[in-house]
């Protein structure tokens, strides 16, 4: 089905209308539910009421712009519903995102509200989710009349000028994505709301359903572990899944057995590794695997391939979804022919408007169409390079530009090279991806400027908290005397140092491993961060951990001990002699390994 939103009503391709007609036809039936609480469609539709009914009552208008910043639940799908029955736009913020990054994101778009539990958000009036039966004041009609044009989110992504851009998405484009034929919907499938509502594949996970008559479970707020993940899945009953292709493929290794109950699982954001695609297909052929690939500027998806097997030791990233034109165009922008490669362009109902926040930015990535009959059309460039294979499927071969993905967040290198350069103890800074086959690490090589307070990496990394999101801030920091240069002077990326870290990368004093569990958790760390050396004093995440590491490494260390390890052990426990003492409590009697 392509949709354009062209014919009709404005009701027929919104977010709210479309609701609407679910609401109407099966209020009875279970809309969201998260942690043993549930939301029938006639309730969520009422509770949204009265957020929109707030919303207006506060000056909100049409096209506004309201922030949310609420814990994961029953309450933020009613928050978003509400905001665009308003006619607005919600801008996502994570509570725990740096305060910096949010403001800075609040003022570029000039946010008109928020809704939130608790202070108010930068100073914006504030409104709550009503609670359970305190909704008998929604008025029921409240919904403003919202256009398919009309903005439906915003969704930030890094900035390669050194500041986060605004992607403007409209319903058209929502519709386009959760109406087509990019994963099977309907009243029979519950997808599960797991990536963050910042990140632009929960526009799937949150629409998918909930404008198909389906089941949307919140996976409740909190790190995300395959052990805690599997419970979730059988608890909630999930039959739709997307996940990253990290978080996959630690699912494949960890617990395939988990991902047996799912009717279709989507992967993407990043390569699949074919010898796990390979493992999965083998051990659930009924579970149906889609990799799906597109970017935010297209709503989620552009292209979806529906795998039986790896081709050539690759996994094609499909074909063009409905309502979606794909070209691979050549530098002239001419159409490559069967087997070549070229860069990824995309057209369609799919297209954001561009970048709210740069409009610059907007006009050099968003191109009148050439190719297009319907006046006004644009096409995006992706910066992305594929090959034409077989039956007009897609490779992806990598990126024309510095951009990578990194547990699939999309991250501009410049923008953390930005950063970096602001503080006072690093005169000069490049920021590079390194690969081991499993996982992207991001490592800063740093020329030194004033003395840091501690440790310079720590000093480093401490600092870049309170402007970047967790998945920005480098694992590895290397102090270097000079950059290599090429023959013209610009720095010779390609002859960085190898970024194995030589020295702890840690200001806590060295002491050593005092117990064999202290011991084989300081080796498997010193392994996993690439660190000839940690003492019990050293803290997991100030080492420059992340949290698909410490995945692996509570799977690796729950095979040591013979009993399940829950991820927020971890969390709770970060230096090696408190991970120690809790796992030598999980342990058998002794506590000792």
């Amino acid at each position: 089905m392509t949709v354009d939103g062209a014919a009709g009503s404005p009701w027929e391709y919104t977010i709210p209308g479309l609701f609407a007609e679910q609401a109407r036809q099966r209020p009875e039936a279970v809309a969201v539910s998260c942690a043993g609480s549930q939301l029938t469609y006639a309730e969520l539709d009422q509770r949204s009421d009265l957020v929109a009914s707030r919303l207006r009552e506060a000056g909100v208008v049409t096209e506004d712009v309201v922030a949310v910043r609420l814990p994961r639940g029953l309450d933020l799908v009613a928050a978003l519903l509400g905001i665009v029955k308003a006619g607005a736009a919600y801008l996502a913020l994570e509570p725990d995102a740096p305060r910096a990054r949010q403001e800075q994101m609040l003022a570029s778009v000039r946010a008109a509200a928020a809704v939130s539990e608790g202070p108010p958000v930068a100073g914006l009036p504030t409104v709550t989710v009503p609670g359970h039966g305190r909704s008998a004041g929604a008025v029921p009609g409240v919904v403003s009349a919202v256009h398919p044009d009309n903005l439906a989110y915003l969704s930030f992504t890094s900035g390669s000028t050194g500041a986060p851009k605004g992607v403007g998405v409209p319903h058209r484009a929502v519709a386009r994505l959760v109406l087509g034929d990019a994963a099977r919907f309907g009243p029979d499938e519950v997808f599960l709301l797991l990536a963050p509502v910042s990140f632009d594949a929960s526009t799937l996970e949150l629409w998918g359903p909930l404008l198909n008559g389906g089941r949307l479970a919140v996976h409740p707020s909190g790190p995300v572990d395959v052990d805690g993940l599997g419970a979730v899945l059988e608890r909630e009953g999930v039959t739709t899944l997307w996940l990253t292709s990290g978080l996959f493929h630690r699912m494949v290794d960890h617990r395939i057995d988990a991902l047996g109950g799912l009717r279709q699982l989507l992967a993407g954001g990043d390569v699949l590794d074919p010898v796990r695609v390979g493992r999965f297909l083998t051990e659930h052929p009924s579970v149906r695997l889609i990799n799906g690939y597109g970017p935010t500027e297209n709503t989620t998806f552009a292209s979806c391939n529906t795998v039986t097997a790896p081709v050539g030791g690759h996994v094609p990233i499909g074909r063009a979804i409905a309502g979606t034109t794909i070209r691979v165009l050549d530098a002239e922008l001419r159409p490559v022919g069967p087997g070549g490669q070229g860069e990824l362009w995309i057209a369609g109902a799919g297209l954001s408007r561009g970048y709210v926040t740069d409009p610059r930015t907007t006009a050099a990535r968003f191109l009148p169409d050439p190719f297009a009959t319907t006046p006004g059309a644009r096409m995006y460039r992706t910066g992305d390079l594929v090959r034409r294979i077989a039956d007009d499927d897609l490779e992806f071969l990598g990126r024309a530009d510095r951009q990578i993905k990194i547990r699939g967040f999309r991250v501009e290198l410049p923008e953390i090279e930005r950063a970096l350069a602001a503080l006072p103890w690093a005169a000069e800074a490049v920021v590079a991806a390194h690969s081991d086959g499993h996982d992207v690490t991001l490592v800063a090589y740093v020329l030194p400027g004033r003395p840091a307070p501690g440790h310079l990496s720590t000093a480093l990394r401490r600092a870049l908290r309170e402007q970047l999101p967790p998945y920005m801030i480098p694992s590895i920091f290397v102090a270097v005397e000079e950059f290599p240069l090429t023959p013209n002077g610009k720095i010779d990326r390609s002859r960085l140092p190898a970024p194995k870290r030589e020295v702890r990368d840690s200001d806590a004093e060295y002491v050593a491993p005092a117990t064999p569990t202290e011991q084989i958790i300081c080796d498997m760390w010193a392994e996993a961060l690439n660190i000839d050396r940690i003492g019990v004093r050293d803290e997991f995440f100030e080492l420059g951990g992340n949290s698909l590491l410490a995945m692996d490494l509570m799977s690796r260390m729950a095979d040591v001990v013979g009993v399940s390890l829950p991820y927020l052990m971890l969390l709770e426990n970060p230096t090696v002699r408190d991970f120690a003492e809790a796992v030598g409590a999980a342990a058998e009697p002794g506590g000792e390994l």
